[in-house]
């Protein structure tokens, strides 16, 4: 146990680049904080209190805070009687990725730590909103209390997008509608660097357990949610999301399936609009809907190695279809699509529509955990990234070692490849323009990314 004199000075690492937004009157929220540190606590309840708060950064300088005795002795009582307060801890935290300010809510539950570590859901949210959104309606922080899940709430930049001919600014998640709507001149940050950091921060700073990391996503963060289940499968354990899907630019084979759960209203006029020329005013309550989201469906189905063969459960008010016959001899899991009647464009939370889209995705979620391999091989792991992505002229590997990286064309054809360390510039020919498969090999890790080179 640690022990440091009365003297009331605590060292505080602040950072430019990993910051925690708090208030220090919060001391509910500053007991918390330093319960989900792996730090050891007070010996014996004397007055003399450890409190070291100590934030891994690459830029940090030290602030000597003096405590004043009217607010010591608070803290101190604070720290006896804290375990038996019930409700669950909202944090702001930050980081600049990409040389742009990202932020992003954590919402830590109160129960004990589980054996293996706290489960992680990541829940994105729709384009023109924000992390506070989805914290606020989605009832991931109600679930995640209540089944002891360690809940993300991350915030997407915001773009200048054509909507309809009018150009607006709105956040939105980097997948391929972005890139089909952004206006011209526009860097498009990489949000997949995005998720990769949070990963890194989170479970350095928390005991999560990397097996059963899970994404859901509502709209635009559907679609990213979708893109991850392809991108990031050797980081996502399953996905579940609501009014959008995987799109075609987002398609890629990824290095091994992971099961996906789609929700969809009949009323949702994003899809509606689609059909509205052929006399609908809905999606049809019936297996007819199948045909109109044929081609969406195939298209998850063919990255997620399934065959169109499906069985099928029915209520008064949902339709869903699951998807689970292996199309080769390679793992595969399942991937369902339901129907909600008379719902619209919706992320349901018990107040929309009569049932929480939380409860069914997090028992879903809970039939899944991340197999310890695939294919008999080590899976990726996730610090085998990308970056800058998009880029122009190079991009680097993080990390220490050595790294093969060989970019594919989207018939497999390879375009270029290049040895070096990771950490430092692997410079591109000029003439490459498009988008490629990056295969990133070091050792005898191997991860697949999308890269766009302008």
């Amino acid at each position: 146990m640690e022990e440091v004199s009365w003297s009331f000075r605590h060292y505080w690492t602040l950072q430019k680049r990993n910051s925690i937004a708090f208030a220090p009157g919060n001391l509910t929220q500053f007991y918390l904080l330093v319960k989900a540190k792996p730090l050891k606590q007070v010996s014996h309840f004397r007055f003399h209190i450890a409190l070291f708060l100590l934030i891994e950064t690459h830029e940090s300088h030290i602030i000597n805070l003096e405590i004043s005795l009217k607010t010591y002795i608070p803290f101190c009582i604070l720290l006896l009687f804290a375990p038996f307060l019930h409700s669950q801890t909202r944090v702001d935290l930050s980081m600049f990725v990409d040389s742009v300010q990202r932020r992003y809510i954590v919402s830590i539950p109160t129960g004990s730590v589980p054996v293996e570590g706290y489960p992680l859901v990541f829940v994105f949210h729709p384009s023109a909103h924000n992390g506070a959104t989805m914290y606020n309606t989605s009832k991931w922080t109600e679930k995640g209390e209540a089944q002891n899940i360690l809940t993300v709430f991350p915030t997407a930049l915001e773009y200048c997008v054509n909507d309809e001919g009018t150009q607006k600014m709105q956040t939105k998640w980097h997948i391929a509608e972005l890139e089909e709507k952004a206006c011209p001149g526009q860097y498009l940050k990489d949000d997949l660097h995005f998720v990769t950091r949070m990963l890194d921060t989170l479970t350095r700073r928390f005991p999560v357990n990397t097996r059963r990391i899970y994404a859901t996503g509502f709209s635009n963060g559907a679609g990213f949610s979708a893109k991850l289940a392809v991108q990031m499968s050797e980081v996502f354990s399953a996905v579940g999301y609501s009014g959008a899907n995987l799109y075609s630019g987002d398609s890629i084979k990824p290095a091994r399936a992971v099961p996906m759960w789609f929700v969809l209203g009949t009323q949702d006029s994003l899809w509606v609009n689609s059909i509205r020329p052929y006399g609908y005013t809905e999606i049809p309550f019936n297996d007819s809907a199948l045909m109109f989201l044929s081609g969406n469906i195939n298209r998850v189905l063919g990255c997620e190695n399934l065959i169109w063969n499906y069985q099928k459960t029915a209520t008064a008010r949902q339709l869903t279809y699951i998807f689970n016959t292996p199309a080769s001899a390679e793992p595969a899991y399942e991937f369902r699509y339901s129907l909600i009647k008379n719902m619209g464009h919706e992320y349901p939370n018990g107040i929309n529509v009569p049932f929480v889209a939380a409860d069914i995705f997090w028992d879903f979620f809970n039939q899944y955990q991340k197999p310890a391999t695939v294919n008999n091989q080590p899976l990726p792991p996730a610090e085998l990234d990308i970056y800058p992505n998009p880029t122009k002229e190079f991009f680097m590997i993080p990390g220490e070692g050595e790294v093969v990286v060989t970019l594919r064309n989207i018939l497999g054809q390879k375009i270029f490849s290049s040895q070096g360390q990771k950490g430092t510039r692997i410079q591109l020919p000029h003439h490459l323009r498009g988008m490629y498969i990056a295969e990133i090999l070091s050792g005898k890790k191997l991860s697949i990314r999308k890269v766009i080179i302008h």
